[in-house]
């Protein structure tokens, strides 16, 4: 019997010391990653300024989560334009474009159901020698629930890679063009 209420104070000891080491992980994130894609800004910016393409060439598909379906609001492109989408790996959520500078720059909002977790992203866009360079960018703040500050290490290798197929989809999208 003593062995199992020391096994019990452990594991007790073990959850306190885990949502106390929580509290002092970062609650806000930064990723950044660049590249150049031998196309013209125009080309790029206008699939991303668009929701309704990013089935086509951004890391979020179905290729990545069957379940994964999109609806759309407001607008085709551009200030307003929404893109809704529910997934069983990817979770549930909506992406806003709020702000535009034609060629240039794109920001959204990300919000994901079930979290007060809100992402503000940035595409930019500017003339590179051999292309357009574009920086996509990802920042935000986790929230009030500390577990998911847990998360906080592992967003900068995920959305890296993210980027990466984006700006292979990018690529591949305007080759085609």
């Amino acid at each position: 019997m003593k062995i199992l209420r020391n096994v019990v104070i452990a594991i007790a000891a073990l959850l306190v010391l885990f949502l106390v080491i929580a509290f002092f992980l970062p609650s806000k994130f930064a990723v950044e990653r660049s590249t150049v894609i031998p196309a013209v800004a125009d080309s790029i910016y206008v699939r991303v300024v668009t929701p309704r393409t990013w089935a086509t060439w951004s890391a979020w598909t179905a290729k990545e989560d069957s379940t994964l379906a999109y609806t759309y609001a407001g607008p085709d492109s551009g200030v307003g334009a929404v893109m809704r989408f529910t997934a069983k790996q990817m979770g549930n959520g909506e992406m806003e474009i709020v702000e535009t500078v034609p060629g240039r720059l794109v920001a959204y909002e990300l919000r994901l159901v079930g979290t007060d977790m809100k992402v503000n992203g940035r595409v930019t866009l500017e003339p590179s020698g051999e292309g357009t360079k574009i920086t996509w960018r990802d920042s935000g703040d986790l929230g009030g629930n500390v577990l998911l500050r847990y998360l906080t290490p592992v967003l900068d290798g995920n959305l890296a890679a993210a980027y990466e197929k984006n700006f292979a989809g990018l690529r591949r999208e305007t080759a085609a063009n």
